[in-house]
Parts: structure tokens; C-alpha cells; sequence
């Protein structure tokens, strides 16, 4: 009978094993599976001998003491607030790409917005020597400074800022915000904004921030309500909004906008005709609606890509941190505004 390689028996096979069974050194099998077989001079057929032996007993190697020896380990930690927000899955998906493209390998945790998880999450990413970090934090910079002092690895924040003495790639929420109110089609009477949970982040604390200005500077009619993640109770608020006169919403993620809707729809509104409608974030869904909805849409691609470069000129200490990239939105125009 055939004989189990030792891989599917539970054992793994070393380095030590593939040179009893050739009756070769450990170190020869070591130089070969490095490939550095002809830099020793080792000749062609023992290193083919070798290599066969090695996938025969199915030999892998040992990832982390290969990384100690060469002191990385190719592998970058990308720590996200929810991946399941289409925003976050496409964020993920560019950096995944652009850092798979040059030789690294990415660890994707998700924190829920958890801001205790996300601090042990940021931990254990550590505790694995992963090379550098890229980061949309829940917390604040100040309680991530003693985490980050615990290694030297960069780390560059993506969408939601540190402080302007760490690495950012992003857009400014505020101005874009601003910017938004004075894109309505009518100059509204009431507006409200509507939020999603958590509100606290800093993202959406911008947001709010840049509506309501520019409201003040256009004497226009102000509120923002934190929904619920219950649809019966975004109807309620959004039909208690409509009695109060409210004529324009703008949903501050994608992820408010389809139960606003729904909510409007219940309520036998017209968009536009009796309320206007626009999201800070784009969907590919909203140009099937009826109507299309107008959104901003925020360079996801480009922030991802940016937060990569930005993280390889730190890896190769090309640049101090410190550095802020501010990308700038569109507005698209859709027909709900």
C-alpha cells in the first residue's frame, strides 16, 4: 500500500523530513526551496529531486518564520467600521487589488463600529508583525495613540481622519455638505437631514455640520433625525417631518436613502414635485429609480488607491506622516432635487 504523506496524517512535513528521505542536508533542501539551489551550487537534478519531494509530501512552508527571517511579512492589516455598506466592500475590494498587485496579502477586519472591538481587533493585527495599516477608525485618535505606540508600522486613515499629524486619504465632508443644499433644484423652507447610527463618527458629525451652515447662510428651516433601524418608525418620523412642512431631505450615507424612500412612498408623496430628495453617497441603484435619485458621489476608487500609495512611500520611509489628501465629490444630477 501506498504510503499517507504525512500532511494528510495531521503531521506537517519540515525541511527536515525532505532531506532524511533524500539523504541530503537540511540547509541543501533549505537553499533549494528558496531558490537559491544554483547560488550554492547545488546541481540541477538534486534541486529537481528536491522540489519533487517537497510537493510529493506536501511540503508548505512556514509563513511566519520565513517573515522573521526576512524581516516583513508582505501582509497589510485593513480595519473597516462595516463591510457590508457598499462604500466599505469597495474600499476593500481596490486596496485588496492594489496591494495583491505588488506582492502583499491583506488581513480585512470588520468592527461594527465597535469601538472596543476594533481596538482589540487593531491588537491581534499587530501581534501577527503585519507590515502596515490602513484604517477607517470608530474611535477617536487619541485612544488609538497607545496602540498605535506599541509597534512602528505605518498607518494611514482612510475616509475617517486621525489628526493632522497622521496620514489621510479622503474628502471633506463639511464643504461637500455645504455644497449639496445649495444644489437644490428649489431653495427649500424646511430641511431635514437625515442620519444614520452610529451618528457619532466624525464623518457624519461633518456632515451634519455642513448642512446645517449652510442652511443658517441661506435662512432656510433646519433639523437632522437620527433613524431608526425599525422601517415602522422611520414612516412615523418622516410622516410627522411631512406635517411639519419639511420639503427636502438629504440622506447623509446610501444607507438611509431606500428606507426614506420607502417612507415617502407610503405617504403618497411626489419627488420632486411635493419633495426633493438627495443622498451624500451614490448607489448604481439609484439611476433605475423612479425618479433617478440625485447623489454625491465620492471617489471610492481613488480614495482606496490613494491610501495604498500613500502606505508604500511609508514602507519604503520615502515620506514622514502627516500628509492629508483631500479628494473632491460630483454631484450627480438625477432628477429627485
Amino acid at each position: 500500500m501506498k504510503e499517507i504523506p504525512s500532511h494528510l496524517k495531521g503531521k506537517r512535513t519540515s525541511l527536515n523530513d525532505i532531506a532524511k528521505a533524500l539523504n541530503v542536508s537540511k540547509a541543501t533542501v533549505s537553499f533549494v526551496l528558496n531558490d537559491k539551489g544554483d547560488q550554492f551550487n547545488i546541481s540541477k537534478e538534486k534541486q529537481r529531486l528536491i522540489k519533487e519531494k517537497a510537493k510529493e509530501l506536501g511540503y508548505v512552508p512556514n509563513f511566519f518564520a520565513k517573515s522573521l527571517r526576512q524581516g516583513e511579512t508582505k501582509t497589510i492589516g485593513l480595519v473597516l467600521p462595516d463591510i457590508s455598506n457598499p462604500f466599505y466592500a469597495e474600499i476593500s475590494k481596490v486596496v485588496q487589488e492594489q496591494l495583491y498587485e505588488s506582492g502583499y496579502n491583506t488581513f480585512i477586519v470588520n468592527t461594527n463600529d465597535d469601538v472596543e472591538l476594533e481596538k482589540e481587533l487593531m491588537r491581534e493585527l499587530i501581534q501577527r508583525n503585519i507590515d502596515g495599516m490602513i484604517i477607517a477608525p470608530g474611535n477617536d485618535i487619541k485612544e488609538l495613540i497607545p496602540i498605535l505606540m506599541e509597534t512602528h508600522i505605518p498607518v494611514v486613515f482612510t475616509d475617517r481622519p486621525g489628526d493632522e499629524n497622521a496620514d489621510f486619504v479622503g474628502v471633506d465632508n463639511l464643504s461637500e455638505a455645504k455644497k449639496l443644499i445649495k444644489a437644490f433644484s428649489k431653495k427649500p423652507k424646511r430641511l431635514v437631514a437625515l442620519v444614520p447610527s452610529p451618528a457619532n463618527v466624525s464623518t457624519i458629525q461633518d456632515r451634519i455640520e455642513g448642512t446645517k451652515l449652510a442652511c443658517e447662510e441661506e435662512g432656510i428651516s433646519f433639523d437632522y433625525i437620527d433613524l431608526s433601524s425599525v422601517q415602522g418608525e422611520i414612516d412615523k418620523v418622516i410622516g410627522e417631518e411631512l406635517k411639519k412642512g419639511t420639503d427636502s431631505f438629504v440622506t447623509l450615507n446610501n444607507l438611509c436613502t431606500l428606507p426614506a424612500l420607502s417612507a415617502l412612498t407610503k405617504a403618497n408623496v411626489k419627488i420632486p414635485a411635493d419633495v426633493r430628495v438627495i443622498s451624500f453617497d451614490d448607489s448604481e441603484s439609484f439611476a433605475y429609480m423612479n425618479p433617478p435619485i440625485s447623489a454625491l458621489r465620492q471617489p471610492v476608487k481613488d480614495i482606496a488607491k490613494q491610501s495604498v500609495d500613500r502606505l508604500y512611500s511609508r514602507l519604503k520611509e520615502i515620506k514622514a506622516p502627516g500628509e492629508h489628501f483631500i479628494l473632491p465629490c460630483e454631484f450627480i444630477a438625477r432628477g429627485s432635487h
